[in-house]
């Protein structure tokens, strides 16, 4: 029997090369959050669409995209 243990030893890496490597982390990082954003954006800005004030009294709610034309809410009809 082997009472030795072997531990693999992590391969130095100079700096230059760790630069890159965070620099290319950093733009896929940077991609990704640009994604997010404007998912979030289209999100908020379908959102503020759909939301109507009522003429009567003032109380925003949410209509479908076909029944924007009645302009009072489901109290005040």
């Amino acid at each position: 029997m082997k009472n030795e243990i072997d531990i693999p030893i992590q391969k130095l890496e100079d700096s230059a090369a760790a630069n890159l490597r965070r620099d290319r982390y950093s733009q896929i990082r940077d991609l990704q959050a640009l994604e997010f954003n404007s998912a979030i954006a289209s999100r908020l800005r379908a959102r503020d669409i759909s939301q109507v004030k009522c003429e009567k009294c003032g109380k925003e709610f949410a209509v479908e995209i076909n029944t924007k034309d009645l302009m009072k809410c489901p109290d005040c009809r």
